[in-house]
């Protein structure tokens, strides 16, 4: 059964809400839970704080090889300019 995410500021989302929420299974979460994903367990129940499930995944994002490797480039070009100036 899909259930929606409240916009309540502060509140708990359940294991579900956020699956849903995310667009992937309760089986994945408890993948991410395992390399990180802020949670509180409460007896067997699991809860997640939407701002912090925002705030990990936004820095634990990765860009694609090719945007990775086209940021470092002109990191480069910039630290050898002012080198060169």
């Amino acid at each position: 059964m899909s259930e929606t995410v409240s916009s309540k500021p502060g509140e708990w989302l359940t294991e579900q809400q956020l699956a849903d929420h995310l667009h992937v299974s309760v089986r994945h979460m408890a993948n991410l839970r395992k390399r990180g994903l802020p949670f509180v367990q409460l007896g067997s129940s699991v809860r997640y704080k939407l701002a912090e499930i925002e705030a990990y995944l936004c820095g634990n994002r990765r860009l694609s090889s090719h945007v990775e490797r086209k940021r470092r480039q002109a990191e480069i070009r910039k630290t050898l300019g002012g080198l060169l100036s």
